[in-house]
């Protein structure tokens, strides 16, 4: 983090030079673009002239752009022209994506794609398609931005357009990132990269960029995060990309505040605000206004935070950003709470509870989107799998069929030369049919095989995802008077406990067994940023036996530590024990025997505590999914809590 901290110094002159820069691009072009516009008799041409007018105000004056380009409609409609008209309405739906007014944003994208398709202008059908998808995923609608990226990509790969192809690449592993899918959009974001390079677009480059330091920034990577952001931050700055360049800010931002630079974010965040008021970005400014508050706050600075915290709050109402106003309410709480004004604190959790209320629900719904959108990706690529499958056994059928044709040959040939010849040419014929006949019948079996295993693999999915309702059924009627976010918090570790068996399972050479390491390593990854266990001193051990267990196994137990390790998070240590927290999580295999513990050093259970008669739905579900493995949970106090279980597992791990 030190080369960072060097690094700031070089970048605030960055900034200091993007606040010069000139909004407008070129005042003058857009004087004499407007002299033009009103004098020009010719319909065609002046809605060329607003076209062009709206282009210059695209990126730093949009509300001007809008007008420019409402001008150009107008005009289309009294023509009847529908290449106008359809080029405005995509034009506008970018304006109003970019604004965040996203449902005209898919209004104005919908009659784009409808004109294109009358003006059998297929490339212009693909960009809307791609633009729609991208306001889609803004809203959450991830299996609808999913289908609309997939058609646009079919259209621009038909004109083998490398410019569109690597903004489609982008923008698949945006959706990829927001489903916590990393290596998947990592290779997408490269892929992106490569075409950009193709095409010589320097600005999409910085897009790369930009995507792929969020990426890191999402795993926790700040050194490489903090280098993408800062090279796509000089290429927006050199093409006068204002809220590009601010965007970047905020994150880097964002980055500082994580290593507890809180003074150095503050310095990005009012710059950002600053380029976004220029620009009229009210989602970028209230954004801004919002961290700028969250890092005041933590310097202790109430008073200004409580200030810049309610300015973000009001601009928030006109982008009705249901999620940004979360954040600004629990900010706003911690700071009236820490400077003492307990009236305007509670207040303003009144608020952020009943906010949260709203999101909770919506936030369950999209849980249960993201899976499916999870296992619709996985269900595509075994699509293109089977049909590469398919021309491969075409290509082998072609080849034995050109094989016997010449075998044929040789045997009218061998006549010829006599008929011993001949007779010894049909009888290695008739062993090489007999073996194909074999083979054929050995490759029938093994689909016949495989089917069955997917079905199986299909059946499963449809089982866990009625455990994963059920589970959340049980938690909903357990969630009176508990804290919302904690609920949903534990809610997704679960689902999440279960998703993680299907990915390593999909990845897996074997569709009946999974390796119990592999699966418990990606668990405790997820928990650990899920619970910010960084944050709170505490630290996940694990001492995992290199073994496979079975599937129907694998789900209780692996609910089983989900919920033992997620109840030591939330009640082993007490506000007095500052270090040294621990929670370890074992396992053993003895004559296929498995043994898991786990363990923490916290402060142990309360004194004649049964666990079987208690009110948690955590500990009771561990409990029953150890009565579904055949086993007994056994909880005591070793030097704190103290739980373990076996079972037998018949998995062979050679």
């Amino acid at each position: 983090m030190r080369q960072i901290t060097r690094t700031l110094g070089c970048f605030l002159i960055i900034i200091s030079g993007i606040q010069s820069l000139t909004y407008c691009q070129n005042k003058k072009t857009i004087d004499s673009l407007r002299i033009l516009a009103v004098n020009e008799k010719s319909t065609k041409e002046k809605s060329l002239l607003y076209s062009y007018i709206a282009q210059e105000f695209h990126f730093n004056i949009p509300d001007s752009a809008i007008k420019y380009c409402y001008y150009g409609l107008n005009l289309g409609k009294k023509e009847n022209n529908i290449t106008d008209l359809a080029y405005f309405h995509n034009f506008l739906g970018v304006l109003f994506k970019n604004i965040g007014s996203y449902d005209s944003a898919v209004f104005h994208f919908n009659k784009a794609i409808e004109l294109n398709k009358q003006d059998d202008f297929e490339k212009g059908v693909a960009a809307s398609l791609n633009n729609l998808g991208q306001t889609l995923l803004l809203k959450g609608d991830y299996d609808k931005a999913l289908n609309c990226y997939f058609s646009s990509f079919e259209i621009f790969e038909k004109y083998k357009d490398t410019l569109n192809i690597g903004i489609l690449h982008s923008n698949i592993g945006t959706l990829l990132l927001s489903i916590n899918e990393f290596e998947a959009a990592e290779e997408h974001f490269l892929l992106s990269q490569k075409q950009y390079i193709i095409a010589k677009s320097k600005i999409k480059e910085a897009w790369a960029l930009y995507d792929l330091g969020n990426l890191k920034l999402k795993t926790l990577k700040y050194k490489e995060a903090f280098l993408y952001f800062e090279k796509a931050a000089i290429i927006w700055k050199k093409h006068s990309r204002i809220n590009e360049f601010n965007n970047c800010l905020l994150r880097i931002g964002e980055i500082f505040m994580e290593q507890k630079l809180y003074s150095e974010a503050e310095i990005l965040f009012l710059s950002a605000k600053k380029g976004y008021t220029k620009t009229n970005n009210i989602q970028g400014n209230s954004e801004s206004l919002m961290l700028l508050g969250k890092a005041q706050g933590l310097q202790k600075k109430y008073d200004i935070a409580i200030v810049n915290l309610n300015k973000s709050l009001s601009l928030s109402d006109s982008v009705k950003s249901i999620q940004l106003q979360l954040e600004i309410y629990y900010e706003l709480y911690l700071s009236y709470k820490k400077n003492k004004k307990y009236d305007s604190a509670l207040v303003a959790f009144e608020q952020y509870k009943d906010l949260n209320d709203t999101v909770f629900s919506q936030n369950k719904r999209k849980i249960m989107a993201e899976y499916q959108t999870k296992l619709d990706l996985r269900n595509k690529e075994t699509i293109i799998k089977d049909l590469e499958d398919k021309t491969q056994s075409q290509l082998l059928k072609n080849q034995n069929i050109t094989l016997q044709n010449r075998q044929k040959q040789m045997s009218i040939y061998g006549l010829v030369i006599g008929i011993v010849v001949a007779i010894s040419f049909l009888y290695i014929i008739y062993k090489r049919n007999k073996k194909n006949i074999v083979l054929n019948k050995k490759l029938t079996l093994s689909l016949r095989e495989r089917e069955v295993l997917i079905k199986e693999v299909h059946h499963r999915v449809k089982n866990n995802l009625q455990i994963i309702s059920s589970l959340l059924n049980l938690q909903s009627e357990k969630s009176e008077g508990s804290n919302p976010s904690e609920i949903l918090q534990i809610s997704q570790s679960r689902i999440e406990a279960m998703s993680m068996i299907h990915e390593t399972l999909y990845k897996s050479d074997n569709l009946s067994q999974i390796s119990f390491k592999q699966y418990v390593e990606n668990l405790c990854v997820f928990i650990e940023k899920s619970f910010n266990l960084n944050e709170k001193g505490i630290l996940l051990q694990q001492n995992i036996s290199p073994i496979n267990i079975e599937i129907d196994k694998l789900v209780p137990c692996g609910l089983i530590i989900n919920e033992l390790v997620t109840n030591s998070i939330k009640h082993a240590f007490g506000e007095q024990q500052q270090q040294n927290k621990t929670i370890s999580i074992s396992c053993s295999n003895e004559n296929n025997c498995v043994t898991v513990t786990i363990a923490d050093n916290g402060k142990g259970l309360p004194e004649n505590f049964d666990f079987r008669k208690t009110k948690s739905l955590g500990l009771r579900l561990a409990n029953g999914l150890a009565k579904q493995l055949k086993s007994e949970l056994v909880i005591e106090n070793k030097k704190g809590f103290h739980a373990s279980f076996e079972f037998k597992n018949n998995s062979n791990d050679n």
